[in-house]
């Protein structure tokens, strides 16, 4: 495999999705890398997602998002 990126990101939790995303979203070729078995799968978090934020940055996230709501 000889593709070139310009940039990698280690790991699909939050942070890693989001900078990928963001990297993206401004023309880079990205690869993101995970150790689990799904994205996010090795992601432990009692966080708040502060959606008004998260919708500036994702648009209509709620649309597509797997969230649970408590």
């Amino acid at each position: 495999m000889n593709e070139k990126f310009d940039a990698i990101v280690v790991g699909a939790g939050p942070a890693g999705n989001s900078a990928a995303y963001t990297l993206a979203k401004a023309g880079m070729k990205v690869l993101q890398l995970e150790r689990g078995e799904t994205p996010g799968s090795k992601n432990v978090q009692g966080a708040i997602l502060y959606s008004d934020a998260l919708e500036r940055i994702i648009p209509d996230f709620r649309d597509d998002a797997p969230l649970e709501r408590h």
